[in-house]
């Protein structure tokens, strides 16, 4: 995730959204990344697009509903699968007792007044204990019924689970097909970080937007919501026409029919809760021609009114996905574009396979250069290897605000000692928290990015150019498709190098003066 401008956007009554004010409250002194000249974004003066206030930001109710399969009751046994990953910024998300391989969320959504969205969600798992009760995260909406393998079952709710229990108690490596039929009005809700209000954002009769990072994809799915299970992803969206919705990865079908568009979406390499999207709006669908070099096909949706412009900004895609492959390893998903809402909030987000960005930042001047390679750098790190758990955080944004100066010295042409005097004065205006336990308030702290990344350069010092990229590309090769930790890039670094690094990473990872550059 990358802020970049103020949040300038207002309702029709010259309000400030409230499921958005408190991103602007944030936005100036979140990490941007392009405020060092010639590569600085301005903020845009445009104020074209209005964000009417949403009244589904309320908090989640405190009601609990109960519905049962006739004649069955949810058993109170020792087989109950765990309602928390036991993550240590968010121990109230994630659930144990199964992997899920897949979602395949078939959703209607009327945006028309106040959104509301009805939807069946199939999810494919494998348990990896015996239950007698399994639960998702689910924020608000409410579940009319749930099947396990085509039989209905009994099913509760709490303010923020969805529980059901199995016919017969399911043995650890059953693979099972849960569908959930459900439906209401998505909500938005505090994130506990700067960056403000997650979740679903109606956006009044133009435009709506899922934005998940980091448990925010509760609010429109039921969902395993941490990013220790990731799955494969189908989403299909069925709206009134002119609209069209958009989701990650590829799309495979498009049909019009009685005045409303069905999309369908494939995500086919595993995908972490977090990086799902729907977007609602009038976009253009744009595809350019496969890159030479790396064979990517680059499709872009695009808000109607900048379809015009956009490819300023993001002309030089193509390249960075040409030097990244080079220096990182091959891209790691089937297609890569971005999705541009007519929205104003404020920021990019790495979305997998498909960036979100927020139409403030686009003007196609071709100035917000370093977020395009920042969140293009996130689909190999944060996206195709993601954190463990949230404290694990600076693997994404370390990481790829790094990307942006790899970008500028191997695809620019830029001295890396230029680079180098930019990173530490970069980094010297940000140095607590320490970015190995910014804790959740800080989780997108410029110490993150700015410390992360200059962590990586001290790396590359230290061991070698040679050894540093054979480092990414085996964390790369090694942990692809799945998460891993900061420990784990520890032990990886000193394999690689055959050096003990771990004072090393102490110094340059906790909070307080910055080490010095190894000679």
């Amino acid at each position: 995730m990358l802020a970049a401008v103020t949040l300038v956007a207002c309702a029709a009554d010259d309000s400030i959204d409230p499921s958005l004010a408190s991103r602007s409250e944030t936005a100036t002194a979140e990490l941007d990344s392009t405020n060092d000249a010639p590569e600085a974004v301005s903020t845009p003066t445009s104020t074209s697009t209005t964000v009417p206030a949403a009244p589904n930001t309320t908090s989640t109710s405190t009601s609990t509903s109960t519905t049962e399969a006739p004649g069955s009751t949810i058993l109170l046994t020792d087989n109950l699968g765990g309602e928390t990953i036991g993550d240590p910024y968010y121990p109230d998300v994630g659930n144990t007792g199964y992997d899920v391989r897949s979602y395949d969320l078939d959703l209607k959504v009327d945006i028309e007044g106040r959104d509301t969205l009805s939807g069946v969600a199939t999810i494919d798992v494998v348990t990896t204990a015996a239950l007698d009760r399994l639960s998702f995260d689910l924020v608000e909406l409410e579940v009319k019924s749930v099947t396990i393998d085509g039989t209905e079952v009994p099913h509760t709710q709490t303010d923020d689970k969805l529980r059901l229990a199995p016919p017969t108690t399911l043995e650890p490596n059953a693979e099972i097909t849960i569908a959930v039929t459900y439906a209401g009005t998505p909500i938005s809700m505090p994130s506990q970080t700067r960056i403000g209000p997650i979740g679903w954002f109606d956006i009044g009769s133009t435009a709506s937007v899922a934005i998940g990072e980091p448990t925010g994809a509760r609010t429109w799915f039921p969902v395993n919501d941490h990013p220790s299970d990731k799955a494969t992803y189908t989403v299909t969206i069925d709206v009134a026409e002119p609209l069209i919705g958009v989701s990650n990865g590829e799309l495979v079908r498009s049909e019009a029919a009685n005045g409303r568009r069905t999309t369908r979406w494939e995500m086919r390499q595993p995908m972490a809760s977090y990086l799902a999207t729907v977007s609602i709006g009038d976009y253009a669908l744009i595809s350019s021609d496969p890159s030479a070099t790396t064979g990517v096909a680059v499709e872009d949706a695009v808000a109607q009114r900048l379809a015009t412009i956009f490819e300023g900004d993001f002309e030089q895609t193509d390249e960075m996905i040409d030097i990244f492959s080079e220096l990182f390893g091959p891209y790691p998903f089937d297609e890569y574009g971005v999705l541009i809402v007519d929205a104003e909030f404020g920021f990019a987000l790495e979305t997998q396979g498909r960036s979100l960005y927020s139409e403030s930042l686009i003007d196609g001047d071709g100035s917000i250069e370093r977020i395009v390679a920042h969140e293009l750098a996130h689909q190999w790190f944060g996206n195709h290897v993601s954190p463990s758990t949230w404290q694990d955080i600076w693997l994404n944004e370390g990481f790829a605000s790094y990307a942006e100066d790899l970008w500028l010295e191997f695809g620019r042409g830029r001295d890396v000692v230029q680079l180098q005097t930019r990173l530490l004065g970069r980094a010297s205006d940000a140095l607590s928290p320490a970015p190995r336990d910014p804790g959740p308030e800080g989780l997108f702290a410029p110490s993150v990015y700015r410390r992360g990344g200059i962590t990586l350069h001290a790396l590359r010092l230290e061991v070698g150019d040679a050894v540093f990229f054979d480092i990414l590309q085996t964390w790369l090769l090694r942990f692809g498709g799945g998460v891993a930790s900061t420990e784990d890039f520890i032990s990886l670094s000193e394999e690689r190098s055959g050096n003990n690094l771990r004072g090393f990473f102490d110094a340059w990872l906790s909070d307080g003066p910055l080490p010095a550059l190894p000679s």
